[in-house]
């Protein structure tokens, strides 16, 4: 028996049974939190101890989009549109990159990803090396930083980038190996999907639905510009979310990501579905998108998770960041200060977030019998003192540069802000030197 006391500290559980606890303490057994509770815990042979006194102790927080595959374009084509973002910088980039870059880029953002306190993502993957197993490489990677992710292999089979496009044969085929490559896993899930709507034909829509009954998660982006909507009216005559809810597509295993452009039918329809919306506040600014009608989806009782995107179109992986964001959007969009509260995009960030990926029952919040996925925030800074409402100090003040500590299923993998898992400083000068070589040869300078 291994136990792990993290105690002393403010405990803030997203659990609404005991959500506030002043100080309060975690057990950790073997992995799985065995105990929450309010005070000290007197429990004998403590393997280690864990002193959270004046640090925040929170549930690791869940990215729940984000392209990890895309971290060595940070910055590149900064100030642009989303389509020309893609079409001018990014496609050209990525088109040079070999399977074994997509790995590298996905070990840099996995180590910001946790040095931020996020121990869960979802990565959503995709290449123009699936043929040489850029999949299988980046989730390899993902794998030995030790982060929990939900890896999303994303694919078109037609309207896509020259290079970026496999047969609806391949796509089948590759996914079901990767599928089954990871099917044992403890902290590596593998899910499915059309990069957008639009991409995919009506023989890859029968083969995501064929997966998704048999419990495979979907991710799509949808909506996100009023271009994507245009692009599916001329196709089918629909809207994005009234394509997928016309094609069967939509249930609660399926996530879609952004959702800015949505009529009241199409959130009628999602809502009716049991889909799940992930909410990216700061990419949607950053490449001028519009504001998702949040609080319209809330009020329907849809599930809205919260998302960095990827480092590419952000730029950074800064979940408190992004509570902040998608609080002070809606507040100033509507006029009305308590329009999303901190409390309300925290549960976002981790419950919500946990249901969205169908993973609520494994973590998101600091309740005994889930994943211990932990993060630790040191308060000694004075951008965060003093505190008087620790939500309000989460989300308005904390930022990523202040976690300590960060466990994923028991494990530390970060301590004192340094991940422990891989050398960082190596993959940094890698990534550098891969990044320059990349952009040259995509003629990019």
């Amino acid at each position: 028996m291994s136990l792990t006391l993290i105690e002393g500290g403010i405990v803030l559980t997203s659990d609404p049974a005991q959500p506030l606890l002043q100080p309060g303490y975690v057990l950790i057994e073997n992995g799985i939190i065995k105990a929450v509770g309010e005070g000290t815990c007197d429990t004998p042979d403590i393997y280690q101890r864990i002193d959270a006194s004046n640090k925040l102790v929170i549930p690791g927080l869940i990215n729940a989009h984000t392209h990890l595959c895309m971290t060595l374009g940070r910055s590149l084509g900064a100030d642009r549109s989303l389509l020309q973002w893609l079409t001018e910088a990014q496609v050209p980039f990525m088109s040079q990159m070999t399977a074994e870059d997509h790995a590298l880029a996905v070990k840099l953002g996995a180590i910001e990803n946790l040095k931020a306190g996020n121990t869960t993502i979802c990565e959503i993957f995709f290449s123009a090396r699936y043929p040489d197993g850029a999949d299988s490489l980046a989730a390899q990677a993902l794998d030995e930083v030790g982060i929990r992710a939900l890896f999303f292999r994303c694919s078109s089979d037609e309207e896509f980038a020259p290079g970026f496009i496999e047969s609806t044969a391949d796509i089948d085929k590759r996914s079901q190996e990767l599928i089954k490559q990871w099917q044992t896993h403890d902290k590596i899930d593998i899910g499915v999907g059309p990069l957008v709507p639009w991409t995919a034909t009506e023989e890859y829509w029968a083969d995501i639905c064929s997966l998704r009954d048999t419990g495979i998660s979907v991710h799509l982006h949808t909506a996100e510009t009023p271009e994507y909507n245009d692009l599916m009216l001329g196709r089918s005559g629909l809207s994005n979310v009234g394509f997928l809810a016309d094609r069967g597509v939509l249930n609660e295993k399926v996530m879609l990501n952004h959702c800015v452009f949505l009529n009241d039918a199409d959130i009628e329809a999602v809502a009716d579905s049991g889909a799940s919306v992930i909410h990216d506040p700061t990419s949607n600014m950053f490449l001028a998108s519009g504001i998702a009608p949040i609080l319209k989806m809330r009020k329907a009782d849809i599930t809205v998770g919260l998302a960095c995107d990827g480092p590419a179109c952000n730029n950074t992986q800064d979940m408190f960041e992004v509570m902040k964001d998608a609080a002070l959007l809606q507040k100033v969009t509507t006029c009305d200060a308590t329009a999303l509260t901190a409390r309300d995009v925290f549960a976002m960030a981790t419950i919500d977030g946990a249901r969205a990926c169908g993973m609520e029952d494994k973590i998101g919040s600091l309740t005994a019998g889930k994943h211990a996925d932990i993060t630790i925030i040191d308060t000694l800074a004075s951008h965060l003192s003093p505190i008087h409402d620790p939500f309000a100090t989460l989300v308005y003040s904390v930022r990523a540069a202040d976690v300590e500590t960060v466990l994923v299923g028991g494990r530390v993998v970060v301590a004192q802000g340094k991940i422990q898992t891989i050398d960082e400083l190596d993959i940094i000068h890698q990534a550098q030197k891969r990044a320059v070589e990349l952009r040259q040869a995509a003629k990019l300078d």
